[in-house]
């Protein structure tokens, strides 16, 4: 088949995808398993990780965003074959991660506050704080981790980043069996040694990074070593593009973290519940996220090379397959929601009884919502890799934050409406913002976007 014929297509995205997807489920796993181990440790181990670790990440995810948009600038300038730009990209990633650590600590007592005025029980409160606070100040490594990754993926190398997540997804359980129940002579840390087993494996992934990054070959190629110095053009070009990218996801993930705050409010049971529904929906929409990725890092790719043509390709074909996977695992929701409920079944199996059976009606709703949520993410990625980050943080604004949470603020807390109604309206949130995300790229505004010449 001739090369122009494969461009953009399922088999093209699909090379990019597939070690993405390896990567995210990977750490989806660690994520997974780590949620696991806390239902065995205790009830409210697993009631207290999810609001804990969705404020943290809500906080974080501003930064990684800006920090991962990298990616884009790196993989335009790869297009374009602009090879210094690509370690200079690379170093105003480094920087702007060394100033979101110092950011991210400071903030910890504002999440503090958040969680002991969010209406849940002291015991969960405690471990909340305890958990949030380890996640925070090893956050800094979850951004320097984004501008890392940007490297290889803007160059479409993403197996790489596959290689370096397994290894990490493998040490994180070995780490979180460990401190979890104090095994091999340790003491029982339970959530505490969560947070210390997921900010441990963080630092290795960092380190096993830059050991790649600054192999010999790349030294050479890139001259990274020597493309340190900080470049106020390329930095402040980080910033225009990628704190919008960093806004519009923060605006999304706190949309979410206010909505299972107030499922908290309902009791400890449906927290739970909601938690558990959260971690397994995670495991699918991971794929997805891939796809995203490697249709971002192609769009730019593409515009890089001049051919927007390729770009629009690539995203539809994206949504397509996209689609296709959200109905096969959806299906698997809505028919066997057991299969995925009993993975979280401890000693406790009065407990678990309650949590399952609250479960069960949420796993109904989850295949509206992954499809919703495809629909978001291509789309989204879509035109984040032709730069077109300004007009998606209004969007977040008017739908998410407009819309989203006042709406479930009304729901869950004003008219104390049953859980699942405010699973389904973030279901139709995701719906709307994907369908203006939709109607925004056929406008094909973003084709006079230019990040490389301006």
């Amino acid at each position: 088949m001739p090369e122009k014929a494969m461009e953009g297509g399922p088999r093209e995205i699909l090379m990019i995808a597939f070690p993405l997807i390896a990567s995210h489920a990977s750490h989806t796993v660690l994520t997974f398993t780590d949620r696991m181990f806390l239902s065995w440790h205790s009830p409210h181990s697993i009631a207290a990780s999810g609001p804990a670790a969705i404020l943290s990440f809500t906080i974080i995810c501003f930064f990684k965003g800006v920090s991962s948009y990298v990616s884009t600038l790196i993989a335009q300038n790869y297009g374009a074959k602009k090879t210094s730009r690509i370690s200079k990209s690379l170093w105003q990633g480094l920087y702007f991660s060394a100033m979101s650590a110092v950011a991210l600590v400071a903030l910890i007592p504002v999440g503090n506050f958040i969680i002991r005025h969010s209406g849940h029980g002291e015991d969960v409160i405690e471990l909340e704080i305890r958990y949030f606070s380890i996640l925070m100040f090893g956050g800094g490594l979850v951004v320097l981790e984004g501008a890392l990754a940007s490297f290889f993926s803007g160059l479409g190398r993403t197996k790489v980043i596959m290689y370096i997540w397994v290894a990490g997804a493998l040490i994180n359980i070995g780490l979180d069996y460990i401190l979890i129940f104090g095994k091999l002579g340790l003491p029982e840390l339970g959530i505490t040694g969560a947070g210390i087993a997921t900010v441990s494996t963080q630092f290795i992934i960092a380190v096993i990074y830059f050991a790649l990054i600054f192999q010999k070959s790349h030294r050479i190629r890139f001259r990274i070593h020597k493309l340190r110095q900080f470049n106020k053009e390329l930095f402040f070009k980080l910033i225009k593009y990628g704190v919008p990218e960093g806004t519009r996801y923060f605006l999304d993930i706190a949309g979410f973290s206010a909505f299972l705050f107030f499922v908290g409010t309902h009791g400890d049971v449906e927290l739970a519940a909601s938690t558990m529904t959260i971690f397994v929906d995670m495991m699918a929409f991971m794929p997805m996220l891939g796809i995203g990725i490697a249709t971002s890092i192609l769009v730019g790719q593409y515009i890089g090379k001049g051919k927007k043509d390729v770009a629009v390709i690539v995203t539809k074909n994206s949504v397509k397959i996209s689609a296709i996977y959200g109905a096969i695992i959806g299906s698997l929701f809505w028919f066997y929601p057991e299969l995925f409920i009993n993975i979280f079944k401890g000693d406790d199996a009065e407990s678990f009884a309650m949590v399952s059976a609250a479960a069960i009606p949420i796993f109904k709703i989850l295949p509206f919502f992954l499809m919703a949520d495809a629909l978001n993410i291509i789309l989204g990625a879509g035109l984040s890799g032709a730069g077109d980050t300004r007009f998606k943080v209004y969007a977040a604004l008017i739908v998410s934050i407009c819309f989203f949470v006042p709406g479930e603020f009304l729901i869950l807390r004003h008219w104390n409406m049953p859980v699942t109604y405010g699973w389904w309206l973030a279901s139709v949130n995701l719906l709307i913002l994907g369908s203006v995300y939709m109607i925004r790229f056929k406008q094909g505004k973003w084709k006079r976007i230019d990040m490389i010449y301006k």
